[in-house]
């Protein structure tokens, strides 16, 4: 008895191969978008997490500002000698009187105290002055822009009230300054965009531009101080 042997052709051989690495090309392309995906999420997620972080702690220390002694009473917020703008990052410098600079905790004992945040090479920074030292710490990298502005009142009636915030160089002994705007430009270099055109930002009043495919995000946060020279609203 003669037996057919029966099985596939090289031409469905061919069919079925090419199904095959279709289907691991839709795999593996789908298995890049998801990494992409996910390393998009933690980048962001991290920016956020450093943004928020550095908000919260500038907030914090700002809202002290103007805080005297028990004899002192209520002193000026803001340090005009430690408060400018280089053209590109501003640096705010901020006076109180606490037991804690942001160089770390004085030992509980009260002292006077001079905050000024800068830029340096990327690096938000803090340099603490007290009786005790001066001593500068770093607070958060990636930072491409720091822009601060001063909301004053203009009005000696009493009341109090913003009239208009304004820059550094607009200061004067005299200025009433009642809160504190800053915004902090980050970016990050942990994931890469697709690349695109010149990006403008507005950080406040000072337009950046970026060039690259950096990821970046901006933080702005407004701080209404508590202490005020009450004679002079």
């Amino acid at each position: 008895m003669k037996r057919t042997q029966q099985g596939f052709t090289l031409i469905e051989l061919m069919v079925a191969m090419l199904i095959g690495l279709i289907l691991t090309l839709a795999a593996l392309q789908l298995f890049l978008t998801n990494q992409r995906t996910f390393a998009l999420q933690q980048a962001v997620a991290e920016l956020h997490e450093d943004g928020q972080m550095a908000i919260r702690y500038m907030v914090a220390d700002i809202r002290q500002a103007g805080r005297g002694s028990a004899i002192a009473g209520a002193i000026p917020p803001v340090v005009l000698d430690g408060t400018s703008t280089d053209g590109t990052n501003d640096t705010l410098g901020i006076h109180y009187w606490g037991t804690s600079s942001c160089a770390g905790d004085a030992g509980g004992v009260e002292i006077e105290v001079q905050n000024i945040y800068s830029v340096n090479s990327g690096v938000l920074q803090c340099q603490a002055i007290t009786s005790t030292g001066n001593t500068t710490v770093d607070l958060l990298s990636g930072v491409e822009s720091f822009q601060v502005l001063y909301g004053i009142d203009g009005n000696n009636d009493g009341g109090l009230g913003v009239t208009q915030f304004v820059t550094a160089d607009s200061l004067d002994t005299d200025s009433v300054i009642i809160a504190i705007r800053f915004a902090l430009l980050l970016s990050s270099d942990r994931f890469r965009q697709a690349q695109t055109a010149s990006t403008k930002y507005w950080v406040l009043d000072k337009e950046v531009s970026a060039n690259d495919s950096n990821l970046r995000r901006m933080f702005i946060s407004t701080v209404q101080l508590r202490n005020y020279n009450w004679d002079a609203i």
